[in-house]
């Protein structure tokens, strides 16, 4: 009874977009982070109204009230945590209102719009000059221990080439602007770029508007380091959306059971199961929250700017040339 009596009080979260409005991920993350042992405290929307809604539908599936509140600084200034995963073009105002509060912050991808890496380097910077932490929604790392048990010495040598299929529910330059963060976070995971890598020869095979395909590459150069990068895209408008990625020469295919279960299937048709990738990524995050670790808190603050970075040059590059 002492030790519980000792024990630290759950940290109090809070949700800017907590509605599945455009596919959103707040109510999952929400239930990942009361199964990693923080509490939901509140939400916020595009209005009071939303907020509500949306506080009403996660309090149903959470068991327990949650409060709504009118704008994200108002529920920054509540919580020890803030979750941004409205779509990008509120990112802006939830990085603010964290900073102003002086709370950490995880943000859904891409941190900004790509046409605002000033603004995107800035406040990276803001929160690493103040020690907060402040992680990005990239789930597919957190797929690599798949790779690591079905090709255990693949990761000895260095990374040559990468390729990535997804299949965002939107087409276009949506397609391409949804998905890009997730290849980009696999790269920085498999391989240590230093800040200034860069990228060349972008190129993609459909910039049309209304493109249900469409494929991006690019090569990224840092250091000793130049890795082909190739993003192949399909639209996908429902569940389960395919998706695999090769590294080291070693394709892993992506598998959703019924229960949601993630496992991935590899060479000569060996499966390895992992947990959510996004449930490890909440819990990674929460982890940290208790840690505060600095060093570790820089470092991801590291990759992503580097992200923001390489994720605004190569959209750049696909709306300078249009293909």
């Amino acid at each position: 009874m002492q030790d519980n009596a000792r024990a630290s009080p759950k940290r109090r979260i809070g949700i800017v977009g907590a509605g599945r409005t455009r596919q959103g991920l707040g109510p999952f993350l929400a239930r990942w982070f009361e199964a990693a042992g923080a509490d939901v405290h509140g939400c916020s929307g595009r209005d009071l109204a939303g907020a509500r809604r949306a506080a009403d539908a996660l309090g149903a599936q959470l068991g327990h009230p949650v409060a709504s509140y009118a704008n994200a600084a108002a529920l920054a200034r509540e919580v020890d945590a803030l979750v941004v995963a409205c779509p990008p073009d509120g990112h802006l105002a939830g990085l603010d209102a964290a900073l102003a509060a002086g709370v950490p912050c995880l943000c859904e991808k891409p941190l900004l719009p790509w046409a605002e890496l000033g603004a995107a380097l800035e406040r990276v910077a803001a929160f690493r000059e103040r020690g907060l932490l402040l992680a990005e929604n990239c789930q597919w790392p957190h797929a690599l221990g798949a790779l690591d048990a079905l090709a255990p010495c693949a990761r000895d040598a260095p990374l040559r080439a990468l390729s990535m299929r997804l299949s965002p529910s939107l087409p276009g330059a949506a397609m391409v602007e949804d998905s890009l963060s997730h290849v980009l976070s696999l790269l920085q995971a498999l391989t240590d770029l230093p800040s200034g890598a860069s990228a060349r020869d972008v190129r993609q095979s459909d910039p049309g508007a209304d493109a249900e395909r469409n494929v991006v590459t690019f090569t990224v150069v840092g250091g000793e380091h130049e890795v082909a990068v190739e993003l192949v895209l399909r639209r996908c408008a429902e569940q389960p959306r395919p998706a695999w990625f090769t590294a080291h020469g070693v394709r892993l295919d992506r598998q959703l059971d019924a229960d949601y279960q993630f496992s991935f299937s590899g060479p000569g048709g060996r499966v390895a199961k992992v947990q959510d990738p996004l449930a490890a990524l909440v819990y990674g995050f929460v982890k940290l929250l208790e840690q505060s670790n600095r060093d570790r808190i820089d470092a991801l603050a590291a990759a992503v700017a580097l992200r923001a970075q390489l994720y605004s040059s190569i959209l750049a590059a696909l709306r300078g040339r249009g293909g």
